[in-house]
């Protein structure tokens, strides 16, 4: 579970990043859903909306990120190892390869930080894959209580829990949720701070830097979980 608490504090970190700077979400794809209807219908009508939507950052991700959900999901599949421990640390290294050249065309090209050009399309594909593949591989591990990006469902999940109010010993998929929406809460406020403050490219790497610490983990995961 600590893994996934990793995590989820990275997906926090990532999207406080890359909403404000590209006017899009990587992970949060029920956020994209709506902005992308928002974005493709904002200039129509009889009332224009007014909106800093980004629609070919926004169409970008979700297409990144639902390519990335089939191809790695289905070779897991395919291959019949979503619980293997090579297969979690494999997928794994490669989405903190991805991060990195993300992380790297945004410190080293001034242009990857501007909203809607090409480089800033690469770096969103990058990442928006890199949290597909993340996703993907969570949701395999059946542990429903911790999505590492989707947070609506934990908030109502544990606020009408019967059981809300039951002793830490005793509900352990409360226990979960709340785990799972404070690290994406706190990385928010991280990803969001390390951004005004040092710049997106930080703010990435600092991500990274919590993918590579829950890559780390997939070396000792307990053989039951894998």
């Amino acid at each position: 579970e600590l893994q996934l608490f990793i995590l989820a504090l990275g997906t926090g970190i990532q999207d406080a990043v890359v909403y404000p700077q590209f006017g899009c979400f990587v992970s949060n794809q029920t956020g994209n859903t709506v902005v992308f209807a928002v974005g493709a219908l904002s200039r129509r009508g009889a009332h224009p909306i007014v909106s800093s939507v980004s629609l070919p950052a926004t169409a970008t991700s979700l297409g990144l990120f639902i390519a990335s959900l089939f191809i790695t999901g289905q070779l897991a599949n395919f291959l019949d190892v979503v619980q293997r421990r090579w297969w979690l640390f494999s997928t794994s290294l490669f989405q903190c390869a991805v991060i990195a050249i993300a992380a790297a065309l945004l410190y080293r090209l001034p242009g990857a930080s501007h909203a809607s050009n090409g480089l800033s399309l690469l770096v969103i594909s990058l990442l928006a894959f890199s949290s597909g593949a993340q996703v993907g591989m969570v949701r395999a591990l059946k542990i429903t209580d911790i999505t590492t990006a989707m947070a609506t469902a934990a908030w109502i999940d544990v606020l009408i829990d019967p059981k809300c109010f039951a002793p830490l010993t005793q509900n352990r998929g409360r226990n979960r949720r709340v785990g799972f929406l404070l690290s994406l809460v706190v990385g928010s406020f991280i990803g969001a701070a390390a951004h005004a403050e040092l710049g997106p490219g930080f703010a990435v790497i600092l991500s990274l830097l919590t993918r590579l610490l829950a890559t780390g983990t997939c070396l000792v995961l307990p053989t039951r979980s894998i």
